[in-house]
């Protein structure tokens, strides 16, 4: 008799709690019947499983009256929770409850938007912590997306753990997983496998450019010299910048008179887009060919021959000048040198390379003191800040002893009196 009344209570419980779901989502829910297991607030969200998205749906006040027991509660509690999001009060939100996954969603897509990947993959972290437990989201998705953050955020061996295993599984986006797993093995000079996911990705693509950049460092490191020189080629044509030039140039089979109008291309949009890196490494390259010129030509003379030289002169003023101004001075002075080399020979040469070394010692004096000046100029502000500061420290300390022996000498101001 007992365990007959023990099943008409539960079959009773059971009955109420799949009446309530029934009523409630034939009512509000475009998607059918939630399982009763799920969490409450399922039923008053639209929740993106592939997205990660979590959107509130607000009941009407006919409808919320007809909520009872714990749905009743978690609607009210989700109520006051979207009033805070509302109003940008993260903190509060997370005080009503600390593991309500839409909450951590929505953050999650707000960080996104805002680029603020760190804080993201916070976000990210604790959505999946509380999905093991609602079961509401694609873990594989999570997963991915949580390997994703990580790589973004340059943490490429713990991405590696979450995306290694994911070109097996469902994911959103297998080029972005191509791209990114690619990336991340380059950047782990694990240079086979990062080729093997970059040469995945079809022209087509919107990866297929920055692919071509990792797959030019793979190519280059792997000593696939013609393979690399292609990419090279397809990233000065589509993605023309300095940096693209100068990775031509280093893999490039063409003679030197080609590379010299790489490099001055280079050098031309490093200093329209204020690059001083690729610049320097322009004109490093730019001497190498020229400093060559002087080389071969003072090499065809006899007797004593002072040779400029590029290299001595820019390893006396490179750290006390811009590069901007080094590399006007370096052109300057190889525009010189050819011009000795292509109007004068034998003795005439040597006295032409004799005028140009005079004339650049001139230059590095001149800039020497200016340099000097300007450092005792600066040194001077230094101690004249140094010696207001003493002044005005003495004359602090100066008061405090005269305000001491004042009060001394009129106990009235201690209140004695």
């Amino acid at each position: 008799m007992k365990k007959i009344f023990f099943l008409a209570i539960l079959i009773l419980f059971l009955s109420v709690g799949v009446c309530q779901a029934d009523v409630y989502n034939s009512a509000l829910n475009k998607n059918g019947f939630v399982s009763v297991h799920a969490p409450n607030y399922v039923q008053f969200y639209d929740i993106d499983a592939t997205n990660i998205t979590a959107k509130f749906r607000r009941l009407s006040d006919t409808e919320e009256k007809r909520l009872i027991g714990s749905v009743k509660e978690s609607y009210k509690k989700a109520k006051k929770i979207e009033k805070a999001l509302s109003e940008g009060n993260f903190q509060k939100a997370i005080k009503e409850d600390a593991d309500f996954l839409p909450t951590h969603i929505k953050y999650y897509n707000y960080y996104v938007q805002k680029q603020d990947y760190r804080s993201a993959l916070n976000e990210m972290i604790s959505i999946k912590r509380i999905n093991s437990t609602d079961r509401i989201l694609n873990d594989d998705i999570v997963s991915y997306k949580l390997g994703m953050l990580f790589y973004l955020n340059k943490n490429y061996s713990t991405a590696l753990t979450y995306l290694a295993n994911m070109p097996d599984k469902h994911n959103p986006s297998e080029e972005n997983l191509w791209f990114a797993l690619s990336d991340i093995y380059s950047h782990m000079n694990k240079y086979e496998l990062s080729k093997s996911f970059a040469e995945k990705i079809p022209p087509t693509s919107v990866n297929y450019a920055p692919a071509q950049e990792i797959l030019y460092d793979d190519y280059y490191y792997l000593g696939e010299v013609s393979n690399a020189e292609r990419c090279a080629e397809f990233l000065v044509k589509n993605r023309p910048s300095a940096n693209n030039y100068l990775r031509l140039v280093q893999v490039s089979s063409k003679d030197e008179q080609a590379k010299m109008i790489m490099l001055n291309r280079a050098k031309d949009l490093a200093i329209t887009n204020s690059d001083e890196t690729s610049l320097l490494l322009a004109d490093s390259l730019i001497a190498k060919i020229e400093q060559k010129k002087i080389d071969d030509a003072a090499a065809k003379l006899t007797g004593f021959v002072e040779k400029p030289e590029w290299y001595k002169i820019s390893n006396e003023i490179a750290s006390i000048i811009r590069p901007l101004e080094l590399s006007s001075r370096q052109e300057q002075f190889f525009q010189s040198t050819n011009s000795c080399i292509a109007s004068f020979k034998g003795e005439d040469l040597k006295r032409c390379f004799d005028y140009v070394n005079r004339e650049q010692e001139k230059l590095t004096a001149q800039l020497m003191e200016e340099y000097r000046q300007a450092y005792e100029e600066k040194v001077r502000e230094i101690q004249e800040l140094q010696r207001q500061q003493q002044f005005f420290q003495q004359t602090y300390f100066e008061r405090m002893y005269m305000d001491d022996f004042f009060y001394l000498r009129n106990p009235y101001f201690f209140g004695y009196w």
